[in-house]
């Protein structure tokens, strides 16, 4: 059984279901520590636990001890939502998880330090790390709220808690909620912003090595308010939420950490996040210190080629010029459907969606495109993604059902010329129709 991959995916299916490792832990009669300890890579569960595992997931145990899930177009369980190209997703999976696996150590040394404050039992948990443009965080905050900007236009972070919960940790009457003084904004820094701060600047110095200048982030340099009006936040601009809930002195609430997109960028190359193949994170604060391991194919192994490829279309291949920063304005406007492209011919229209990590295409409609055949030798295609279904599943297609692509959704679109793949690009919008803004070109 491979530990990192088996956490790796114990996390996914427990994250997925919506259960905290302490509802996990309670399930399969074992400590959160243990379930904490299998998503970190650094202990397998027991035999005897594995098949209560594999029953609250819904899959099979031997998928369990593999750490992967076989890959099928059956979308049942998963999580499907339209894809918006205005607004891609930007930051992979094992990149949230790393920022998870944080709010777990700063809810650990919450509750703990918390509690001795309050002389009262406090529970905080992580409940959701999510990706999405500054406005849409800000938009979703109450109107009253203890609000602390460190330095988020320059590469930093900010910090929203609740009025009441804030309240409550600071033992007054939730009456005063509405009410959010500069003293209350100061006495809640000093006592339990301090606590959060010190752990989150903690964990980052560990895990890149000290690589980045954490002075700017200073408590005393802190910008506090009892709102967001002072926030001047580029409001289309992504960035990554780490949501804690809590409770306290009987009420409960939300911490909110908002990690600018700026910072990070500066996390990743600081080698915060490790790099997918070990799972994302580094616990030893440098690159290459875990075990790395690699899966081999079977050469008896017969492996179908993809045979079904979305594209947003086929183009005369001459005279186009592919160099990076090249924007190619595309024949096909933002509301019409991808082709599903068969043996070179249109066989649908599809939608975009994302389903789970992964691209995928909601079939839009049934007729049959047979008049549009693919027969030119030289020509660009520009393509989402790809996909291998047999005979029967392509002859079951139907408005409404989904086909699963091999692409991550948001990884950057293929341009191949006559079949063979040339260059690579990010889909974007000019005006209301498709284009390809050319990135990398292949020699």
């Amino acid at each position: 059984m491979n530990a990192e991959k088996t956490g790796i995916l114990i996390y996914d299916m427990r994250t997925r279901k919506g259960l905290t490792q302490k509802e996990l832990a309670e399930k399969c009669n074992v400590s959160d520590k243990a379930v904490s300890k299998w998503e970190r890579g650094e202990g397998c569960p027991d035999v005897t636990v594995l098949p209560k595992l594999a029953e609250v997931f819904g899959i099979e145990v031997d998928s369990l001890m593999k750490g992967e899930i076989p890959f099928s177009q059956d979308v049942s369980g998963k999580t499907i939502k339209d894809y918006d190209f205005r607004q891609p997703d930007r930051y992979p999976k094992y990149m949230q998880r790393e920022l998870w696996m944080l709010g777990e150590d700063i809810c650990q040394t919450m509750n703990h330090e918390f509690t001795a404050i309050l002389n009262d039992r406090c529970e905080f948990t992580p409940a959701l790390v999510d990706q999405m443009v500054n406005i849409e965080f800000l938009r979703s905050l109450p109107a009253t709220c203890f609000f602390y900007d460190f330095a988020f236009e320059d590469g930093g972070f900010t910090v929203e808690v609740d009025p009441q919960l804030a309240k409550a940790l600071m033992k007054q009457k939730s009456e005063n909620a509405k009410l959010i003084t500069s003293f209350d904004l100061s006495v809640f820094r000093d006592y339990f912003l301090k606590i959060i701060s010190e752990v989150l600047l903690a964990k980052i110095s560990k895990q890149t090595g000290g690589k980045i200048d954490l002075e700017r982030f200073a408590l005393n340099k802190v910008s506090a308010a009892g709102n967001t009006n002072s926030s001047r936040q580029e409001e289309n601009r992504m960035m990554l939420l780490l949501g804690i809930k809590g409770k306290a002195g009987g009420t409960e609430g939300r911490i909110n950490i908002q990690f600018s997109d700026k910072l990070i960028e500066d996390l990743m190359l600081a080698g915060f996040f490790g790099n997918e193949e070990n799972g994302g994170g580094d616990s030893a604060g440098t690159k290459g210190s875990r075990i790395k391991f690699q899966n081999l194919s079977n050469i008896k192994k017969r492996e179908e080629p993809d045979n079904v490829f979305i594209e947003f279309g086929r183009f005369r291949a001459e005279n186009v010029l592919l160099e990076p920063g090249t924007i190619l304005i595309l024949d096909k406007k933002e509301t019409e459907g991808l082709n599903v492209v068969f043996e070179n011919r249109v066989i649908h229209t599809g939608k975009t969606v994302a389903i789970d990590e992964n691209f995928g295409i909601e079939i839009a409609e049934t007729t049959q495109l047979g008049e549009i055949v693919y027969d030119e030798e030289d020509y660009l295609s520009v393509q989402l993604g790809s996909s291998y279904l047999n005979k029967q599943e392509i002859a079951s297609l139907h408005q409404g059902s989904y086909i699963i692509l091999k692409q991550r959704a948001g990884e950057m679109t293929q341009i191949l010329r006559a079949g063979k793949l040339v260059a690579l690009g990010e889909i974007c919008i000019a005006d209301d129709t498709f284009a390809i803004r050319v990135v990398e070109v292949k020699v």
